[in-house]
């Protein structure tokens, strides 16, 4: 069975300087059965592989000790944090996402949920950025028709919900650090070679490559349940051993070592955090400059190579905040 739902970083605290010995073996193996686990058949594929995997958790652990300290969440606290008031319509709609955020109730549901202290997770959200019409004040006059860009903040969204903050952290570089490798996994899915069993190779690995997004391993939002843990653990274990039938080929693997280390040996090119300051007034609407009522929101933006991007921000968040769940009238609006 392959063993993806655990954390490489263990129960380890984040921090800067070397890592033990069995981290690098951990995040290797990590490494190879999240992409095509064949790669082992290459001869030397570790001492190519671990360089570029060093470089990888210098770079996860990096991005986690980067994050800022998590911001309480909560309506006391939403009209004095610029960035929550930019994000939620109101503090009631604040409460109203954490409670019908599927990761924060099936966090609440386990027993790592319990307790009475603030849970902490990463928030995330998309940013958009619109060209509007409106009406703007030029020195004492009212102009009409003016062009504007709107900035708004939706599509919210919790990951890793944990009990103190260094268990988010370590979280978080494993998420990054799995990113990382799905990122190495697409590329590795679309790469040509010159075997007859290539396509059916490359159509596995697509499978899998599937499978892995749709556990949400990565930063980007899925609209639908994600599987049961162990029916997902099930499914990639055949897929594994559909690919192994496919056998390994003289150029396809190295090949895929190939890129497997080049992704690992630029991590910042695959995943990085960008900074962001928008200026802009209570309506969104972008400003040139500060002053009156406008707001400066400094975030923290996330970016793949693929293009996705999506705003960070870790937040702890009082239980109080987070509305009960009915399940009695859940179940009867399905019925209806």
């Amino acid at each position: 069975m392959l063993k993806l739902f655990q954390s490489i970083f263990g129960g380890a605290s984040v921090r800067e300087g070397g890592h033990p010995p069995e981290l690098v073996e951990r995040a290797i193996e990590r490494a190879l059965d999240a992409t095509d686990p064949r790669i082992r058949a290459v001869a030397g594929f570790r001492k190519k592989l671990e360089p570029a995997v060093v470089k990888a958790i210098d770079h996860v652990k990096a991005m986690a000790l980067g994050m800022p300290v998590p911001v309480e969440a909560s309506h006391a606290t939403y009209g004095d944090d610029a960035r929550l008031s930019a994000f939620f319509a109101s503090p009631d709609r604040m409460s109203q996402v954490f409670g019908a955020d599927r990761t924060l109730i099936e966090y609440l549901a386990s027993p790592a949920g319990t307790g009475t202290a603030p849970i902490l997770a990463l928030l995330l959200v998309e940013r958009t950025e619109k060209k509007v019409l409106g009406m703007a004040l030029e020195g004492d006059q009212v102009q009409r028709e003016v062009a504007q860009v709107q900035v708004s903040f939706d599509r919210h969204r919790l990951v890793d919900p944990s009990e103190t903050e260094d268990a988010l952290r370590r979280a978080l570089a494993r998420r990054a650090y799995d990113q990382l490798l799905a990122m190495a996994l697409a590329r590795i899915a679309e790469v040509g070679g010159e075997r007859e069993s290539l396509e059916a190779s490359q159509s596995v690995l697509r499978a899998k490559l599937r499978a892995l997004q749709s556990a949400r391993w990565d930063f980007s939002e899925g609209d639908k349940e994600p599987p049961d843990p162990a029916a997902l653990e099930a499914k990639l274990a055949e897929i594994e051993g559909q690919l192994a039938a496919t056998g390994s080929g003289s150029t396809a693997l190295p090949r895929h070592l190939d890129i497997l280390v080049q992704t690992l040996a630029k991590p910042e090119e695959a995943l990085h955090v960008e900074p962001v300051t928008i200026l802009m007034d209570r309506m969104g609407i972008r400003q040139a400059s500060a002053g009156g009522t406008t707001v400066e929101l400094q975030l923290r933006e996330l970016r793949n190579a693929a293009g996705a991007t999506a705003v960070a921000l870790p937040i702890a968040i009082p239980r109080g905040e987070i509305p009960k769940r009915d399940i009695l009238a859940e179940a009867r609006r399905m019925l209806i």
